[in-house]
């Protein structure tokens, strides 16, 4: 039997592609900045290196969030990591750019929880094991 509404087939909303490229673009800014040594979250902070680390992975987790969200994936992981990120870049003080990158990654938290039904409409199909 088929179900009436959206499906897997429907079509993407293009706020989700607007969440998908800030994710993506953020984390391939970050980890930039921390090639170049420009560290906009960690500013002075002691312990450096395994902040660096966690930062790294961070950055490089939210640009693959980024990409796979637009397939309907690991939505909850990207949503978590938005809100991780705009609070971190909205309390850390400094440049105008933590502003910027804070008020982005909130809007694709917001994003992303208000079009938690499009990522919640992909059902398995019978022929799945």
């Amino acid at each position: 039997m088929i179900r009436p509404g959206p499906g897997p087939s429907a079509a993407r909303p293009p706020a989700i592609e607007v969440a998908a490229a800030i994710l993506a673009f953020g984390g391939l800014f970050g980890l930039t900045q921390l090639a170049t040594g420009e560290f906009i979250i960690t500013g002075s902070l002691p312990a450096k290196i395994p902040i660096l680390g966690v930062a790294a992975i961070l950055y490089g987790a939210s640009a693959v969030l980024g990409i796979t969200i637009r397939n309907r994936r690991f939505w909850f992981p990207a949503l978590n990591l938005a809100g991780i990120f705009a609070i971190l870049y909205l309390l850390a003080r400094g440049p105008l750019l933590n502003l910027v990158l804070g008020v982005a990654y909130a809007t694709a938290f917001v994003i992303l929880l208000r079009d938690r039904r499009w990522f919640a409409a992909v059902k398995r199909s019978p022929g799945d094991g």
